[in-house]
């Protein structure tokens, strides 16, 4: 390898760092060096996406082995598995969920629910389906908690897939604003970006597949029927995929897939 080849591709490998250092900076609450960011550093920023899931998945796996050294209260055990993705993220996709949803519930007109998007406020309807999301969660981690490791396994790599699909939908599917954030993300991916991303979404199924073949089979099955339905969603409300309503996919995906998984463990599969 040459001087010139070693140097191009040193810079390469520099350009994904950084990008994955913005992903972190934007999609989560871990403590990341600072600089002055470019448009270049946000174009390969998606493909971390997945990386932040690993490492919510990570910690929710480590503290699930410090709670089978001791005996601890049901609810406690609910509620730390229910807060570690809060924690690492900032509530950063609910807050994207909830605008979702306040938009949804004005029963506008597209250019009507966008602005609702931008509205900083947070509207009745938002808290409402917040409740509603947080009961249906609340039943969800309850049947996981106390199913069988395997089934903590699957719940922890949940977090991966999803945000592997995630960032894929928000390529494939038409931006509905062209001065969002979203769209400064996707608007220079390469191809290389996508394959990467959906080699990060195969082998996450693959390992859930591979640990539980009927389990991860109900997980695929659940995302894909959510995609159909977030696809026709996105056109027909908002005519295309903001950055609200990737933060409304992920927020919905984890729900699904923990529901298959706790429903699963329940009827002992």
């Amino acid at each position: 390898m040459t001087f010139m080849n070693l140097q191009k591709e040193n810079g390469n490998i520099m350009k994904y760092i950084r990008s994955m250092i913005v992903a972190f900076s934007l999609y989560s609450k871990i403590p990341m060096p600072i600089f002055e960011w470019r448009d270049e550093d946000l174009k390969h920023n998606l493909v971390f996406l997945p990386w932040v899931g690993a490492l919510i998945g990570l910690l929710v796996y480590g503290i699930s082995l410090l709670f089978d050294q001791v005996s601890i209260p049901l609810i406690f055990v609910m509620a730390v598995y229910s807060l570690v993705p809060l924690v690492v993220t900032g509530g950063f996709h609910m807050d994207g969920f909830m605008d979702v949803q306040d938009a949804l519930k004005s029963y506008g007109t597209k250019e009507v629910k966008l602005e609702i998007l931008k509205d900083p406020h947070i509207g009745a309807f938002a808290v409402i389906q917040l409740l509603i999301y947080s009961l249906f969660w609340a039943a969800g981690i309850s049947l996981v908690a106390v199913s069988t490791k395997d089934h903590i396994v699957l719940y922890a790599l949940s977090f991966f897939v999803v945000r592997s699909a995630c960032g894929i939908i928000s390529h494939i599917i038409p931006h509905a604003k062209r001065n969002g954030m979203l769209h400064m993300e996707t608007e220079h991916m390469g191809h290389t970006d996508l394959v990467l991303l959906f080699i990060q979404l195969i082998f996450g199924l693959s390992v859930m597949i591979c640990i539980n073949l009927m389990v991860g089979l109900c997980c695929v099955a659940g995302l894909a029927i959510f995609n159909l339905y977030f696809c026709r969603l996105c056109r027909r409300e908002f005519g295309g995929v903001t950055g609200d309503t990737s933060g409304y996919y992920i927020v919905v995906g984890e729900l699904i897939t923990l529901l298959c998984i706790g429903a699963c463990g329940y009827f002992g599969i």
